[in-house]
């Protein structure tokens, strides 16, 4: 079976005065194992098993960047590994 596709937010959004943290968001259903956060077509990415249940159906992982620079931006997207494969990944996030 397709797993769903995740979804990708940031707090407190996809514009950060430089110097500031941001927070990414990684969302998914329950089970997730592992959230991965990519960047740059996967070539550099962060993966974390530190995933929380927010809701009966849904599961999330947070990715923290204390302070944003220059080299910060671009576009992310998320993965998640469930039931011993990856999942598609979520729509591209701009920061």
């Amino acid at each position: 079976e397709d797993l769903p596709r995740p979804s990708i937010s940031a707090e407190p959004g996809t514009v950060i005065p430089l110097g500031s943290p941001v927070t990414f968001v990684c969302r998914g259903p329950v089970g997730v194992h592992t959230f991965r956060l990519q960047r740059d077509s996967r070539s550099t990415y962060n993966d974390t098993e530190d995933v929380s249940q927010v809701s009966p159906s849904e599961s999330e992982a947070r990715f923290r960047i204390d302070s944003v620079t220059e080299r910060h931006g671009g576009p992310y997207r998320c993965i998640y590994y469930k039931s011993r494969k990856w999942s598609a990944e979520s729509d591209s996030l701009e920061l």
